[in-house]
């Protein structure tokens, strides 16, 4: 049987990279990979979906157990700290006596983290040489690897988008009441920092609910750092179920997506796959389909959803035709199909 041993964070928290580990576990298993993850989050409960970590030395024990029984190793990391690639470190190191290494970098703060200090761009070169091969979720941190004199064949671009099959997932409770008084309802995915771009989304929404009174917006993840005292128009929904997440972005009139410094953004692949339209802020290449504004310009961001929400023919108002031809059921369950795009 085909095996593999994947290593970085898992859920809960529902970040980028945490979100493709777990996805990534469940197609393999479906298709008959053994899989094993090694969670590398502090603090991780126990749980059967995954290993959780007590220290460096257990950590380096585990990563030494499984090279030495043959397992492959596939590591993930975000690339914009000395920590992550520290795991990336030690893990190459070991896996050297091991069938095989793989390294995937999803951050888009990485290149910048690459630049600013040559302690960092070392320590990057010189675990790159423990992989066979790496995986960059985008063409810019490529060329920050490249300007490492970290070999280009070494290094391919591979979006972190992975597909599911259709299920069939009930809306979370309190978006369904919250959505009720809210038209149209926008979505978003995010942590609340700088990078993330919220305070840019708050003045677009400020701004837009004076032509759209009743317009609402739903943001999901960052249980810890949810700021208090939100108006009810911004909801702050917290971490969800990753099917629950998409199944919100699926009812969602439109996904906004308004950081400052982005990977390959799963969430926006996400949405567009689900039909729902997507505004996004142009600080990398979106994939198409995508609506940009001007990264930190909330003026613009306001313009752009403007656009399609105004639009008697756009996205937004052929989408709302549809479904109000072919209500969903119950109203209370989505079908979602994660199909590549």
């Amino acid at each position: 049987m085909t095996k593999l041993l994947l290593v970085g964070p898992f859920p809960p928290p529902h970040g980028g990279v945490s979100v493709h580990v777990l996805t990534l576990q469940n197609l393999l298993t479906k298709s008959g990979t053994l899989c094993r993850v090694l969670n590398i989050i502090p603090g991780a409960p126990k749980s059967d979906r995954y290993i959780s970590i007590r220290g460096r030395l257990h950590f380096v024990l585990l990563l030494s157990m499984f090279t030495l029984r043959g397992w492959p190793l596939h590591v993930h990391i975000n690339g914009h700290n000395t920590k992550s690639w520290l795991v990336a470190f030690v893990a190459g190191v070991v896996g050297i006596a091991g069938p095989g290494t793989i390294l995937t970098i999803h951050s888009g703060m990485s290149p910048i983290y690459l630049s600013s200090r040559r302690s960092a761009g070392l320590l990057a070169r010189t675990t790159s040489r423990f992989y066979r091969r790496i995986i960059a979720v985008n063409s810019e941190i490529k060329d920050a690897l490249c300007s490492l004199s970290v070999p280009e064949a070494q290094i391919e671009i591979q979006a972190a988008f992975l597909p599911l099959p259709v299920v069939d997932v009930k809306l979370p409770g309190a978006f369904e009441s919250w959505s009720q008084t809210h038209d149209p309802v926008i979505s978003t995915a995010l942590f609340f920092r700088p990078e993330y771009g919220f305070g840019v989304l708050v003045q677009a929404i400020s701004e837009l609910r004076k032509k759209h009174p009743r317009l609402g917006c739903v943001v999901m993840g960052d249980s810890e750092a949810r700021p208090e005292g939100l108006p009810p128009h911004l909801f702050a929904i917290g971490d969800v179920p990753h099917e629950s997440c998409l199944a919100m972005i699926e009812r969602s009139d439109m996904f906004v997506r308004p950081t400052f410094s982005d990977g390959d953004a799963i969430s926006v692949r996400e949405a567009l796959s689900l039909g729902t339209p997507v505004v996004a802020s142009d600080v990398v290449r979106r994939p198409e389909g995508t609506l940009c504004f001007k990264t930190g310009d909330a003026g613009d961001l306001v313009l752009k959803i403007d656009s399609l929400l105004s639009s008697a023919r756009g996205p937004v108002a052929q989408r709302r035709m549809k479904k109000a031809v072919s209500p969903p059921g119950t109203g209370r369950t989505v079908q979602i199909n994660k199909g590549r795009m």
